[in-house]
């Protein structure tokens, strides 16, 4: 949640310095609305270009995918992997009653929206206070839009995790819900149906409009929506049975069975994932893509705009500025897909799946050796994706200073950035695994240096100490000690989580 409530804090205020007149950000607002892209990637403009609406638009345009995927991840992972993991068996054999399990999974996922919710509009209230244009009243709004958005993504995740068996089944059929809501959307905003934002819970910021019509009415209505998906869920639960599952499960395979070596079975255990990063980062590399051409005509033609950008990425002509920011982002999203799946190895001790596999006679280095392969193999995949993808949406929209090229290089220079990220979490899971979560402070870190370090006039070694930005350009001057150092932590790590992995107890 910190991030978040960080970047809607700090991002609206740089907003607001860098366009300080209300003139400029409507004219900016104006320009980015025509950009099909933008209107896809975050709905229709706002008419007037207050610091809340731009927030609104822009900041919250992020913020509410975020949200929904967030409530996705959480909510089926206390409704459906905890009862696979066997601590839902535990708890009822403890005495605790049916609905017991149930009913903490959804107060927990209802409370962690709720307080992200509330901590988003304090962050809009502590920029009202710094630099104004954000009343108490759309600040609420949109925390209480977000907690809505959120609520509804619970009850679709509970919904969906009576449905299926697995849990990985389970955020399949959430995220297939996130990719309709979204198109519904779309839909809503270029054909002009409004009643079809009704839904869509990622549509519904637009009716309520937080620093706009202030509808508060409606938050009345999206939150009797998600009550409804939660009976819903409950009148589900209550029709199947524990580890069971409402739909006919089509898990079973003998192809499962058909591995050779802890290699294969990993990568047979993680296909469907690998492939859910893959369709997702090639939708998103598609959409800023098609963005390029109009962000880079603004960048080139609006001098506070080019001054915003050029803190984030200074020296560099307008589409090398918005490419390499472009390729940074996409690459953090490969960087967390990497660190996720060599994390899983010391998640996967709880349900003794590494016991099983060095009890048949596997070393453990080689265990682990199958995991980073598996890890840093799925990263060059993504990275091939994300990078093709985007350099082909480019071509279509920008043709100077080797735009496309460029996308493709730099998200496939950043390679060494993912291999010291992984490293590092290869170093924690095999010295210390009840720390691994720290690698996501690595992911954090190297995200906000590159895109608010030079706001915020951040030394340039602190920046540099990022696993994210640090590219190769054939067309003009690449800086190599920065990858031979990322290269050479990565490797150094992973020969370190090697060495601790041999000796310690599994599980620790």
């Amino acid at each position: 949640m910190a991030p978040m409530w960080l970047f809607l804090l700090v991002n609206p205020i740089a907003l607001q310095r860098t366009y300080p007149s209300f003139e400029e950000r409507t004219t900016l607002l104006s320009q980015m609305g025509d950009a099909p892209g933008v209107r896809l990637l975050f709905g229709p403009a706002p008419a007037t270009g207050s610091v809340g609406e731009f927030a609104s638009w822009e900041d919250g345009g992020y913020l509410l995918w975020f949200v929904a995927i967030m409530a996705i991840m959480l909510t089926t992972a206390l409704a459906r992997r905890d009862e696979q993991d066997g601590y839902v068996e535990v708890l009822l054999g403890a005495g605790a009653g049916r609905w017991a399990p149930f009913a903490s999974a959804l107060v927990w996922a209802l409370g962690a929206m709720a307080i992200l919710g509330i901590g988003l509009a304090a962050s809009l209230i502590g920029v009202n206070a710094v630099v104004g244009e954000t009343p108490l009243r759309g600040a609420l709004v949109f925390g209480g839009v977000t907690i809505a958005q959120g609520w509804a993504f619970v009850g679709v995740a509970l919904v969906a995790s009576q449905l299926v068996r697995d849990t990985s089944a389970a955020r399949g059929l959430c995220l297939t819900f996130f990719g309709a809501a979204f198109a519904v959307r779309i839909l809503a905003d270029e054909a002009g149906v409004a009643w079809l934002r009704w839904l869509s819970p990622l549509a519904w910021r637009d009716i309520a409009e937080p620093f706009g019509a202030q509808r508060v009415w409606a938050l009345a209505v999206f939150v009797g929506i998600a009550a409804a998906l939660v009976a819903l869920a409950g009148l589900l639960h209550s029709r199947r049975e524990l580890l069971g599952a409402l739909l006919a499960d089509r898990s079973v395979s003998t192809r499962r069975w058909r591995v050779s070596g802890a290699l294969g079975l990993i990568a047979r255990l993680g296909v469907q994932r690998l492939a859910a990063w893959a369709f997702a980062l090639a939708l998103t590399a598609a959409l800023f893509g098609v963005m390029s051409g109009g962000v880079s005509d603004l960048i080139a033609n609006n001098p506070a705009s080019a001054a915003y950008i050029d803190k984030m990425a200074p020296e560099m002509r307008p589409v090398v500025q918005y490419t390499t920011l472009l390729t940074v982002l996409m690459v953090s999203l490969v960087a967390t897909a990497v660190v996720q799946r060599v994390l899983d190895l010391a998640a996967s001790e709880a349900r003794g799946l590494p016991e099983a596999v060095l009890a048949c006679g596997v070393p453990r280095t080689r265990a682990l050796i199958a995991a980073l392969t598996d890890a840093i193999g799925s990263g060059v995949l993504l990275l091939v994706v994300s990078g093709a993808v985007l350099a082909a949406a480019t071509a279509t929209q920008v043709s100077e200073d080797h735009a496309a090229g460029r996308a493709l290089v730099s998200t496939l220079t950043q390679l060494p950035g993912v291999v010291a990220a992984a490293g590092i979490a290869a170093l924690l899971v095999g010295a210390a695994p009840r720390w691994r979560s720290l690698t996501w402070a690595v992911i954090a870190w190297s995200s906000f240096a590159r895109f608010y370090g030079g706001l915020i006039d951040m030394p340039k070694w602190a920046q540099d100490l990022s696993v994210l930005g640090h590219v190769a350009d054939p067309w003009g001057t690449t800086h190599w000690l920065p990858l031979v150092v990322q290269l050479g932590v990565g490797i150094a790590c992973c020969a370190g989580g090697l060495i601790a992995y041999r000796v310690r107890d599994i599980p620790a």
